[in-house]
């Protein structure tokens, strides 16, 4: 297994969760689709700038800006659309929870869609994620059996999420297209998506806009959304998606800590087991991948 691959992995994960910590205090002062959309758009811009700075601004293959628009569309759009509902019809938790399967989901999309070879460390780590992120949650998922419209967002976004992050990712980068030209395509994908359908949901989501909410998208977009592609893709250079997959799943475990160091929040003992099972999951594949 390449480490460096894991290293990348795992700064990805530790990226992206800054991301997720970052939304909490800034959806008080942004509506969610302004949120997502200004997010986008400086990630797109920072996009544009790397490569330009870089001498990447070419494309090598128009089906590798294919697969990149379709991860925009599956991941910034779907998913973000999807995560959004979940979060007006059910509580943060149920949806933190099921969108949380998305390692799962990426292991499964990367067997059957790029025929990687089937590993049971994969599995077992993925699953150990998975369970880890129930775990972490400060309540119980009874509730979840129930046919609600809710959970069934949120179980779906973990779904666009984790096929998004593997499949056509990794074929974008198959077809040989550099990882800042594939996070630009993204990028501008999903601020095109998502203003399509801002009008169809503008009437659920009034527009709110504080601008000392919006250093939360900053930080939201920079060092998290922007750094953890990069750091994602270039990952997915050096490994099967497959493998890689259940370490995103950290991104859970580094959002436990920031949650306790930033916001201040106080974990049941719980969320110690979850944050363990997630660690076993990260060692494991490394170790056995």
């Amino acid at each position: 297994m390449n480490n460096l691959a894991i290293v990348l992995a795992v700064s990805a994960a530790a990226s992206w969760a800054i991301g997720m910590t970052a939304a909490k205090p800034g959806v008080r002062h942004v509506d969610f689709l302004s949120y997502i959309l200004v997010r986008w758009v400086i990630v797109a811009v920072l996009a544009a700038i790397y490569a330009a700075v870089a001498r990447e601004f070419f494309v090598a293959s128009w089906v590798g800006v294919g697969w990149a628009a379709v991860a925009g569309l599956t991941d910034a759009v779907a998913g973000g659309v999807c995560y959004l509902m979940a979060m007006q019809r059910t509580s943060a938790y149920q949806t933190t929870a099921l969108s949380s399967t998305a390692p799962f989901w990426g292991v499964i999309a990367s067997v059957i869609f790029l025929a990687e070879p089937v590993r049971w460390s994969a599995f077992v780590a993925a699953a150990l994620v998975v369970l880890g992120a129930y775990f972490l949650i400060n309540r119980g998922l009874g509730s979840v059996r129930k046919a609600q419209a809710g959970p069934f967002f949120a179980f779906l976004t973990g779904i666009l999420w984790g096929i998004a992050e593997t499949v056509p990712s990794k074929l974008a980068l198959t077809a040989g297209l550099s990882p800042t030209i594939l996070l630009l395509t993204f990028a501008c994908t999903g601020v095109t998506g998502i203003a399509l359908v801002r009008p169809f949901l503008r009437q659920r989501v009034p527009r709110r806009i504080d601008w000392y909410g919006m250093r939360f998208v900053l930080i939201s977009a920079v060092p998290g959304a922007f750094s953890g592609w990069i750091l994602w893709l270039n990952a997915l250079k050096l490994a099967p998606a497959s493998v890689l997959s259940p370490v995103r799943g950290s991104t859970m475990l580094f959002a436990f800590l920031y949650s306790i160091l930033f916001l201040h929040e106080r974990p049941k003992p719980r969320a110690f087991l979850g944050l363990g099972l997630i660690f076993g999951g990260v060692l494991l594949i490394s170790i056995a991948g």
